[in-house]
Parts: C-alpha cells; sequence; structure tokens
C-alpha cells in the first residue's frame, strides 16, 4: 500500500512543483531579469550624465555666457546652447546633429535608452536640465589687496571660485508600474551630476587683448605720448637706436629661450 501510494503521488508532485516555479518566474524571476537589464541601462546613464557635467564645467569656463566686464570676448555660449552640445554628444545618436536636441517623441536618442517594449526610456533630449554657475571666492586681506589693484590699473582679472555646471536626467518608469504612483520605478528615477573646474584668473582671449591688458601693468607705457616721442624723435638724430625704442611694448609671440632649444644631433 504504501508504495502504491507513493507512486500515486508522483504525479501530483511534479504538477504541484511546476506551478509553484510559474508562480515564482511570473512575481520574482521576470521581474528580476528585466530590473537586471534596466540595471545596466541606469548605470549607463549615470555616467552619461557625470560626463555631461564635466563637459559642461569645462565649456563654460571657455565660452562665457556673457562677455566678462572691460573683456573683449567673443566666445559666447548661453546654458541652452551647452545644453544642445551635451544632450546630442552624451545621449543622442553617434550622428546626430546638435539642431536635433529639440527633436521631440523619442527621437535621435541613444539606442540603448530604450525600454524592453520599444518606447524610450529617455522621453526628449529637450528635458535634460543644465545650469551654470561661478561660486564665489573666499574674501581676505590678500584678496582685497589684488582687487583694489585690479581696479587701479583696470585689468579685467576674474575674481571668482570654480565654475559648477549641474546636469540632471530624467527617465521613463518602467512598464507595468503604471498602476503602482507611489512606487520609484513607475515614476521614473532622476540622475543628477555636479563637475567643478578652477582655472586661471585671467584667460586672454587673442593676442591684442593680451597685449592691451599687459600693457596696463607696465610703467613704460605712460611714457608714450606725444611729447615724449617727440623728444625721442629730436633725440634719435644724435643716438639712431632710441629710434627702436618703444615705450610699453609688448610681443605676445615672444617665446622663452628654452622654449626653442634645438632638437639634439639626429632629432626631427
Amino acid at each position: 500500500m504504501s508504495s502504491s501510494n507513493l507512486l500515486g503521488d508522483r504525479p501530483d508532485e511534479r504538477g504541484q512543483s511546476l506551478t509553484e516555479f510559474i508562480v515564482v518566474a511570473a512575481f520574482a524571476l521576470v521581474p528580476l531579469f528585466f530590473l537586471v537589464i534596466y540595471t545596466g541601462k541606469w548605470s549607463f546613464t549615470q555616467l552619461r550624465t557625470l560626463e555631461a557635467a564635466r563637459y559642461v564645467a569645462w565649456e563654460r569656463t571657455v565660452w562665457r555666457d556673457q562677455p566678462p566686464q572691460g573683456r573683449e570676448w567673443l566666445a559666447i555660449k548661453s546654458d541652452v546652447d551647452l545644453r544642445n552640445e551635451a544632450a546630442v554628444q552624451f545621449f543622442g545618436q553617434h550622428n546626430g546633429a546638435i539642431s536635433h536636441a529639440n527633436a521631440g517623441g523619442g527621437q535621435n536618442i541613444e539606442p540603448i535608452l530604450t525600454k524592453h517594449d520599444g518606447r524610450p526610456l529617455l522621453r526628449d533630449l529637450a528635458d535634460i536640465q543644465i545650469a551654470t554657475h561661478e561660486e564665489p571666492i573666499a574674501t581676505g586681506v590678500s584678496m582685497q589687496f589684488l582687487g583694489t589693484l585690479m581696479k587701479l590699473t583696470a585689468v579685467p582679472l576674474r575674481m571668482t571660485g570654480p565654475t559648477v555646471a549641474t546636469v540632471s536626467v530624467q527617465l521613463e518608469g518602467l512598464p507595468g508600474y503604471a498602476h503602482l504612483p507611489s512606487n520609484p520605478l513607475a515614476q521614473g528615477p532622476q540622475f543628477t551630476a555636479q563637475a567643478a573646474v578652477l582655472t586661471d584668473a585671467w584667460t586672454a582671449n587673442g593676442p591684442g587683448e593680451s597685449t592691451r591688458v599687459v600693457r596696463k601693468l607696465l610703467p613704460t607705457d605712460h611714457l608714450n605720448n606725444g611729447a615724449m616721442n617727440t623728444v625721442k624723435s629730436v633725440a634719435g638724430f644724435l643716438f639712431p637706436e632710441l629710434d627702436h625704442l618703444a615705450f610699453g611694448h609688448v610681443d605676445p609671440e615672444v617665446q622663452y629661450g628654452d622654449r626653442l632649444q634645438p632638437y639634439p644631433s639626429g632629432g626631427h
């Protein structure tokens, strides 16, 4: 009897095990499988967000949103321009154009940022948020002295701290979680990264501006006037070498001697 009962129970046990496996697979294994896929997509988004923040911070130190006071600055880009560039370079397709950053409907999005049902995980490149600002520089006696010197000489140094860029990317929620609005997977994760770059206080905007700004720091530049030039011309008849004297002369193309050393024998 016991042996027949055991033989008779095996089909039921196998059926029960299959049912349990289907239930576990439907409610645990399949969601975990998709979660692994989306974890990779989220990691990709976080990495690209950090890279975009670094790119925007560096670009802002070179391209200003408005001309600095007292500067002849031509490299101007707004935050919208930087957002379009960063969106296409880090979240768009490889052959995408900058103008495609404002294309809606998930167009021109990096293919990896797609849900398993084919819909875009990043709805629109225009949804990427970018903001930049300059931190104030620390104050002190030395900084006050330097600031006063800059005002007296009218040298437009950038008396600011690091340039900071913040990039924020909002992804769509996962399919099947719409009926759970309070669930983070339904709302979609938001990735934010911040980068800062501290640059020199003054960056020349071409040789012309470099000459104009540096000349203000030369005391001999005050001798470059009509009276002194007349004296120099008259004295030039007796001392011809005075013809080569230029008060306040600045040559931005001159290099230090150690930068112009000849190549070693046989070098190229």
